[in-house]
């Protein structure tokens, strides 16, 4: 039987709206969706810190701010 990966749930405030987000892990990275729409894919890059390698271009401080959820989450 084949284990589901669980979802880090969080809420964020992007563009002046809140909104519910999930990063769902993957091999190497997180998928992103907010209100259960995907908008991003983003890993940590051990010189760069956590960046985002697809979908919906975010600004910096949004893909650092998931990333510090996900880093506290898993502590």
């Amino acid at each position: 039987m084949e284990q589901e990966t669980p979802a880090l749930a969080f809420e964020i405030k992007y563009s002046d709206r809140l909104f519910f987000c999930e990063a769902l892990l993957m091999i190497s990275s997180y998928a992103v969706f907010f209100n259960n729409k995907y908008v991003a894919e983003i890993e940590y890059d051990a010189s760069a810190g956590w960046i985002q390698t697809n979908g919906t271009l975010l600004p910096l401080s949004t893909v650092q701010e998931i990333g510090a959820h996900i880093d506290g989450q898993l502590d």
